[in-house]
């Protein structure tokens, strides 16, 4: 392996990884190992920091501190993560893991403690125990702590996630009217096509014929439907302009953005509230099957009608009283 004075030398390259659980994590470890040695022939810049740790076996039962638990999980995700982007290690585990950083050695019950500090059946510690489950394989803690973690934070679902009190057309015209033209542009398409945030800001563009071409992003390409199609002109959403800062390319860091901007304007609602509110628009709308509404937001039917299923029903008991 290439060192960081640019001689070559043998290295010894420690997983953590039990056998035989640990097999496959093991096998894909080696694999982006070879791609970046590769790389690293060619001329690239090789990954010092993901592999030449300072490192070594660890015995049964010896301790392990949080901060290298922390690098050795960090590790294995890179290992498993081909088409990773920048942001996904910190945004998806590194921040719920950090406040083990400084633990000096690293126990079962510190990883039950990290999930336990969120509220039961809450979003927060659902992740939280899928990024400790993480940890606990990569460092070897073993499957069964890994189950028991993700135990911890079941009770949670996508449908949990849809509002019970979405934002007004008349506030989202109010709220969206005030923007820089930039965040207008981006929260004038998540409101009028039901978009993303990160399919706004990096892969969208309101085409022509008024539908709005997705390129690329967390379901792919896609094309998708104006409701109402006034806003379209309302907010100049033709013509194609996005905030001029950096945005990272990861799913969530502009949906993040995206929702400061809109705190700052002193919106009462966040940016996914936008697609949440185009949705239930959807559902209301005559001429807009479930169907087509789940293929205009890039999902599935199945998703669309379970993380809806409140708003199907309402609209189906409001049919009914019409006709009573």
């Amino acid at each position: 392996m290439p060192g960081r004075n640019g001689t070559w030398r043998q290295q010894r390259i420690s997983t953590r990884l039990l056998w035989p659980d640990g097999i496959d994590a093991a096998r894909a470890m080696a694999e982006q190992l070879g791609r970046d040695l590769r790389l690293a022939r060619m001329g690239d810049p090789f990954p010092h920091d993901r592999w030449l740790v300072a490192d070594r076996p660890l015995a049964h039962g010896e301790a392990i501190s949080g901060s290298e638990a922390l690098r050795h999980a960090e590790r294995h995700w890179h290992s498993r993560s081909r088409r990773a982007s920048p942001t996904g290690w910190a945004h998806n585990y590194g921040r719920f893991l950090q406040p083990l950083e400084t633990i000096p050695a690293l126990e079962p019950r510190h990883l039950r403690a990290l999930v336990e500090r969120h509220r039961s059946g809450s979003r927060m510690r659902h992740h939280a125990a899928g990024a400790a489950a993480f940890l606990a394989q990569a460092a070897g803690f073993g499957a069964e702590l890994a189950a028991d973690l993700r135990a911890l934070g079941s009770g949670y679902s996508a449908s949990d996630a849809a509002p019970r009190d979405l934002p007004a057309d008349a506030v989202i015209e109010t709220v969206i009217d005030g923007l820089s033209p930039g965040w207008q542009w981006v929260a004038g398409v998540c409101a009028t096509y039901g978009a993303r945030p990160s399919e706004a800001i990096l892969h969208a563009a309101v085409q022509p014929s008024g539908l709005l071409a997705i390129t690329a992003g967390k379901t792919g390409a896609r094309q998708s439907l104006p409701l109402p199609r006034a806003w379209i002109e309302r907010w100049e959403l033709h013509r194609l302009r996005r905030p001029g800062v950096k945005l990272e390319s990861s799913n969530s860091g502009p949906g993040e953005r995206l929702s400061r901007a809109l705190r700052r304007a002193g919106a009462p609602f966040r940016g996914y509230d936008l697609r949440h509110a185009w949705a239930v628009r959807a559902i209301l709308h005559p001429q807009i099957s479930p169907s087509l509404a789940a293929k205009s937001m890039g999902h599935s039917l199945a998703i669309h009608s379970r993380t809806y299923q409140r708003w199907f029903d309402q609209s189906s008991m409001l049919s009914v009283l019409k006709g009573l």
